[in-house]
């Protein structure tokens, strides 16, 4: 494994890579080539809801480079959101409920030909597909562990454009059944590789909301005005003289003793609590991970993810309506989450236990906007 840079390498005088342009470090591996051009098709299967709807969310069982081909030709360039869930490069195959040995059928195998450099080949030849399908707008999000994240973002600065990182956030799960191994700190994380086609991508901040004891309201300037509404305060900033009437119009406005103006929040309470709201950063420690999710949203499939999860990351990068596509679909989280908050979306898996999982979780949705179910055909 080598990071190509500026400078002059040795690799600069491989016939492979001779003719490609160096602006900015690359990584290279054993084997390291664009996808092949090749072409592909989708065969309808069978269709879930009205056949005759103007539109029909698709999900896609096959393999997820012949789908990304396939979708080329309808989609390049009018997705809006495309979330990938790979497997870690474990070298593990995983089974329903998690167990790794056992009766219960395969889910997936997470095992890629030629180790590391294998596993590379393939999330790249996906990446640079996937990144032909977003909009000008768009914008995707690889979530990856530690195992290769670090190259994963080389990879995608080389297809995105260092410039169109927006960030990694790390989704700290908590302490589920971390393995104290000696010489090292347990790992209770995963990363997601946040990044847009373009400046244009647009974003929504998120927020989590944190329950405070009323006592401790004075302690986060936090207090009660003569209405015996909770507040906080910021400063006025820039503010016009009209905004300022509007705001103090639905008292909004607050006064300190020297003269000042300053805008209020209200802040709502409930059984003894201040709910504050606080703006979510690139750490998420608030989204359980599924051990720790409802009954009800479980369905035993290896490496589900919770449907908060999904939600923040397509309520904050798109707009009701707007489409969403996740090519390791797996048990259909991610179908669920833009369905639920009005977004259309795409699925593919391999696994026919996913789709089937997907199908029922989808199918459980009152009033669920039609989707078809198709075979991918090389």
């Amino acid at each position: 494994m080598i990071i190509v840079g500026r400078e002059a390498s040795p690799l600069s005088r491989s016939p492979i890579i001779r003719h490609m342009p160096i602006r900015d470090p690359q990584l290279r591996w054993p084997g390291k080539r664009p996808p092949a051009k090749a072409t592909a098709s989708l065969r309808l299967v069978e269709h879930h809801g009205d056949a005759k709807a103007a539109w029909a969310n698709r999900l896609i069982h096959g393999d997820n480079l012949a789908a990304l081909r396939a979708l080329a030709r309808d989609f390049t360039g009018a997705v809006d959101l495309i979330y990938l869930d790979p497997p870690f490069a474990t070298g593990e195959g995983f089974h329903l409920n998690g167990k790794r040995h056992g009766a219960s059928p395969k889910a997936y195998a997470d095992t890629w030909g030629r180790g590391l450099a294998g596993y590379l080949q393939m999330l790249y030849e996906r990446l640079v597909l996937a990144h032909k399908l977003l909009a000008q707008t768009g914008s995707l999000w690889l979530h990856i562990d530690w195992r290769a994240g670090h190259h994963a973002r080389l990879i995608l600065d080389e297809i995105f454009g260092r410039e169109n990182f927006r960030n990694m956030v790390v989704w700290h799960y908590g302490g589920r059944g971390a393995k104290a191994v000696s010489g090292q700190f347990p790992r209770n994380y995963d990363l997601l590789l946040y990044y847009a086609k373009s400046p244009a991508a647009p974003f929504r901040k998120a927020h989590r909301i944190e329950r405070v004891p009323l006592a401790e309201a004075p302690s986060i300037g936090i207090r009660k005005d003569a209405q015996g509404r909770w507040f906080k305060t910021s400063p006025r900033g820039d503010y016009t003289d009209e905004s300022v009437a509007a705001l103090d119009s639905k008292g909004r406005v607050h006064r300190t003793r020297t003269g000042s103006l300053r805008i209020k929040y209200f802040i709502e309470a409930e059984n003894g609590h201040l709910l504050v709201p606080k703006l979510v950063g690139d750490v998420w420690d608030d989204v359980p991970d599924m051990m720790h999710a409802p009954m009800a949203e479980r369905t035993g499939y290896p490496t589900q993810k919770p449907l908060a999860l999904l939600s923040r990351i397509i309520e904050s990068c798109t707009n009701p309506g707007d489409l969403v596509a996740d090519l390791f679909c797996g048990s259909g989280t991610t179908l669920l989450a833009a369905e639920q908050s009005g977004r259309r979306w795409l699925g593919c898996d391999q696994s026919a236990i996913a789709v089937k999982t997907a199908v029922k979780r989808l199918e459980m949705l009152p009033g669920h906007i039609p989707f078809a179910l198709y075979r991918t055909e090389a």
